[in-house]
């Protein structure tokens, strides 16, 4: 009999794969949240609550991890207007466990274990660094003409640098604990199937809102975003950055990819979820998503792209009357909302002039934009760059665009082990570049990369963006697998 030692146990283990059950386990839970969570009771919201402590007690690390998206995107809600608890969501408490399991997994106790691999360390601890600086010079130097609280709420500069900090050590550990959490190849198709689980649950259950006519009531030119400050409203979010991965795998991982038709299911139920957003962000930035992915794949037949492309739209415009007309409505800043953000820009710059090296602190734009906006306040700048120079000055700014810069060259890391399409693996590297593309395109939409405490709705703010983090640590983990299994096969040879 062979010896088992513990290191043979661990690679062992590191080859276990979800089978088809946890799939379906998955889907039924995801499938359970979506339609108990239209309720407002607590006791449901508390029971729904308990069910997820249990399962993230109970599950290996990625079954911890799929609660993690389930819960953030499909139960992000609170039955209770003030108080404590109203800044409590199901998603935040998956989120914790998830990363104090992985902190009590990881030994030895050490930063440089905790913290691997290396590409993203240094911009990320030096944005760690550079926020409590922003918030401790606020503290010490801070401005006059401004009350750092708001009389009729809780909401206070301590309650602010608290959450801040919070928000900041979970973005800054998720990357690490997902990509510590994946062994396998198979593991990445299992966290890219469950994200699309819960963005397309989302949007059937959106579709059936529209239909039946529960849900939320806010219209755009008579368009109903059926899933607004609803539970499942961060699953429709989902669907942008889960589509390049599905749209890619689609493509180029026919051969490959075990659950291929329901990959294919889950894109086109996803894609549906981007029309009905009824954001012009999600569309601009779904069309930029599939024509990145389709160029690669019919780069040398760019003229079939365009064809693919122009056909559909000429149909339209042709066989619908007023197709195109109704689409442009949504950019005429006459018609539809959205020209405010306009002064919200000019706010954050107006912030950066007079307090131009660490900003006005991390967190603190909520209290200085009721003061320094001359039309309208929004709380924060609805803008990633425009937000950090506000808050945290040239100073953090500059952080920012060095983590950019390396998260550029991280996408670039990723090489395929065969060339071209003959890699198993190769689907993920069209998708990864995708994401990391319309990552930082999103930031001049909103604040897709570090939330401030400034967004309001709690701890909320940090279950939306969550999902992008989740998906670098997927690429962190790829980029791993790839390097050892590269350097295997050399030893080999």
């Amino acid at each position: 009999m062979p010896d088992m030692t513990t290191s043979n146990i661990g690679a062992l283990h590191d080859q276990i794969v979800p089978s088809w059950k946890d799939y379906t386990l998955i889907v039924t839970l995801a499938s359970v949240i979506a339609l108990l969570s239209a309720s407002a009771s607590p006791v449901l919201w508390f029971a729904l609550a308990t069910i997820l402590v249990v399962a993230c007690e109970l599950f290996t690390q990625l079954g911890s991890l799929a609660v993690v998206m389930l819960s953030c995107g499909l139960l992000n809600y609170s039955p209770y207007e003030t108080g404590a608890l109203s800044r409590l969501f199901p998603g935040d408490l998956a989120i914790a466990l998830f990363l104090l399991a992985w902190l009590a997994k990881q030994r030895p106790w050490s930063v440089k274990s905790f913290f691997t691999p290396d590409l993203l360390k240094r911009p990320l601890f030096a944005m760690a660094v550079v926020v409590p600086l922003t918030m401790l010079w606020a503290r010490l130097h801070p401005d006059p003409s401004v009350t750092y609280s708001f009389p009729h709420s809780d909401v206070s500069l301590t309650m602010t640098q608290i959450s801040q900090v919070g928000l900041l050590a979970t973005t800054i550990c998720m990357p690490f604990a997902v990509a510590a959490a994946v062994k396998s190849w198979k593991n990445i198709e299992f966290v890219i199937i469950v994200m699309g689980a819960v963005a397309a649950i989302g949007s059937i259950v959106t579709a059936a809102a529209m239909v039946f006519g529960f849900g939320g009531s806010f219209e755009i030119l008579g368009a109903t975003r059926a899933y607004w400050e609803q539970p499942w409203q961060s699953s429709m979010y989902v669907t942008i950055v889960i589509l390049p991965f599905l749209y890619s795998a689609v493509v180029f991982g026919y051969r490959f990819i075990r659950f291929y038709g329901l990959i294919c299911i889950l894109f086109s139920l996803c894609l549906m979820g981007v029309a009905l957003t009824y954001s012009r962000e999600c569309w601009l930035l779904a069309a930029f998503e599939i024509l990145f992915v389709s160029s690669l794949r019919l780069r040398r037949h760019l003229a079939t792209l365009a064809a693919v492309f122009l056909i559909p739209i000429l149909i339209i415009t042709v066989t619908i009357p007023g197709a195109i007309t109704s689409v442009a409505r949504f950019y005429n800043p006459d018609q539809v909302y959205g020209l405010d953000r306009v002064y919200y820009y000019i706010t954050a710059l107006q912030l950066l002039v007079s307090h131009p090296i660490l900003g006005v602190g991390a967190g603190n734009y909520q209290f200085f934009d009721r003061v320094y906006a001359e039309v309208s306040s929004g709380g924060i700048a609805h803008n990633q760059f425009l937000t950090i120079a506000a808050e945290m000055g040239i100073v953090g700014l500059g952080v920012f665009a060095w983590f950019l810069v390396c998260l550029l060259r991280l996408r670039r890391n990723f090489k395929p082990i065969q060339e071209g399409a003959r890699d198993p693996n190769y689907w993920f590297k069209p998708a990864a570049s995708c994401f990391v593309l319309a990552w930082i395109a999103e930031c001049f939409f909103s604040e897709a990369f570090f939330v401030s405490a400034a967004a309001g709705g709690g701890t909320k703010t940090i279950t939306i963006p969550i999902f992008a983090w989740i998906l670098l640590g997927m690429l962190l983990a790829a980029v791993r697998l790839n390097d050892t299994k590269r350097s295997n096969d050399a030893n080999l040879h």
